[in-house]
């Protein structure tokens, strides 16, 4: 038996690098293919494609339906390793917690940062300037004020997290007053509100922890149950239901697009904030609420996490998690069949379990691959990009332009021409992304924060 508390866990490095390949080349469907097929819309390859690599319309999933669940399991599926490795360094119990707090802060502080108008050169730097909590600063400036030992390195730690972040605060609360398009349901802003909730449970038995999953789901689906439904005149354009657009009946009917509890949530609390134009929908149902069962699927991570770090065998917990992951798929079909339907959009409880299932799932094959059988030689350039995801989120999400920029000066007639131009504008963000994560990581750069 080995303890692996001080082990980098290679499968979850290289599963953080695969779905960072997926998700860099464009951060609105995998490789631009839905450019492709809005271009080509009688080409049965490229449509085909978009399908897999877009968000399905509203029930059911895609490959693409599984890139957030997957973001998100992993960051929870982090936090015992982080909580194990500050424990060793010292920290006590409510540092660590008041931390996983500033965390939680950056996280949302950034996620709102990528909604905000470039008015000035100071907007379109200021998530890299956040992005620096990652850089080794505090350490730099205990070595220039001659404070190196652990006291004066998390003096200027606490310091330096304190700046940046109260700065960053003051600006984003300027200026979402002006952000038309202000909401809280991207991946970042949502693992910012409930990283601290779910990294509370880190350490807690099983018991506790799925307690907390149960009370979460069936609390949210009781809550949805609850919210009445629309009368039979209701005008559904008005809520941004579409012609065609799937709709349910019976017991299902609570979960249908516009009409449903987040919906509902939204047009109230966004329209607390200041903003240009009042907020009436969103095109693809997302909600704020949807931060409550994500929670879940990060404290599943959590329970993946204390799983894999325990003292037990490699091959014992290689078939602990094909075992969770099948019965966690079986647990979301049931329910998505029986309890309410698999809708990713506003992150149904039986989306939940369905889609830790298949995530669950692709970790354990990773998992075997290479922590069980050793084949760790492939991994490099997933491990490359696994190493730093969140500048690479970043630079995709808020400067994929500025990334592109280069390539369209130098082969702008091949880009601009061609009819593979959206796949080629991917394929050289995504090499250029990758090169500038190897070159991080070959100088041991790891911007978390």
């Amino acid at each position: 038996m080995d303890d692996r508390e001080s082990v980098r866990l290679t499968s979850l490095d290289a599963f953080r690098g695969l779905t960072m390949l997926f998700l860099v080349p464009d951060v609105l469907g995998g490789f631009s293919f839905y450019e492709m097929a809005r271009q080509n819309p009688d080409s049965a390859l490229w449509t085909t494609l978009a399908r897999v690599f877009s968000h399905a319309q509203w029930s059911g999933a895609s490959v693409w339906d599984f890139i957030m669940p997957a973001f998100v399991f992993m960051i929870g599926l982090s936090m015992p390793y982080s909580h194990a490795a500050r424990m060793r360094a010292g920290h006590s119990q409510a540092n660590i917690v008041a931390h996983a707090a500033l965390r939680a802060a950056a996280f949302l502080i950034l996620g709102i940062l990528f909604l905000l108008p470039d008015a000035t050169a100071l907007d379109f730097v200021w998530p890299l300037v956040l992005l620096s909590l990652g850089l080794p600063v505090p350490a730099l400036l205990a070595r220039l004020f001659d404070r190196e030992g652990k006291r004066g390195v998390d003096f200027f730690e606490w310091l330096w997290w304190g700046i940046v972040l109260g700065v960053s605060a003051v600006h984003v609360a300027m200026e979402v007053p002006y952000a038309s398009n202000f909401y809280l349901h991207d991946i970042l802003t949502q693992v910012g509100m409930g990283y601290l909730a779910a990294f509370l449970l880190v350490g807690r038995s099983r018991r506790i922890q799925g307690i907390a999953i149960a009370l979460i789901l069936v609390g949210y689906w009781l809550a949805f149950l609850l919210y009445p439904l629309p009368s039979d005149d209701f005008p559904l354009s008005a809520v941004g239901v579409l012609p065609g657009d799937e709709r349910f009946t019976g017991l299902f009917a609570h979960w249908n697009k516009g009409t449903n509890l987040v919906s509902a949530f939204d047009v109230w609390f966004l329209n607390l904030f200041p903003r240009p134009q009042p907020f009436v929908f969103n095109t693809h149902g997302y909600g704020t609420l949807n931060v409550i069962p994500m929670t879940a699927s990060m404290i599943f991570g959590v329970m993946t996490g204390e799983f894999v770090r325990g003292r037990r065998e490699r091959s014992e917990v290689r078939n602990g998690l094909f075992a969770g992951s099948a019965a966690l798929l079986i647990a979301g079909l049931v329910a998505g069949w029986l309890v309410c339907p698999i809708v990713k959009s506003i992150w149904t409880p039986s989306w939940v379990l369905f889609s830790s299932g298949g995530v669950l799932l692709a970790f354990a094959l990773l998992y075997e691959l290479i922590d069980v059988r050793g084949y760790q030689r492939w991994t490099f350039p997933l491990v490359v990009a696994g190493r730093n995801p969140l500048i690479l989120y970043t630079l995709a999400e808020h400067y994929r332009w500025w990334v592109l920029v280069p390539w369209r000066h130098t082969f702008g007639r091949l880009f601009a021409q061609t009819r593979g131009a959206p796949v080629l504008d991917a394929l050289a963000c995504l090499l250029t992304l990758w090169t500038f994560a190897w070159l991080l990581y070959r100088q041991r750069v790891f911007l978390r924060i």
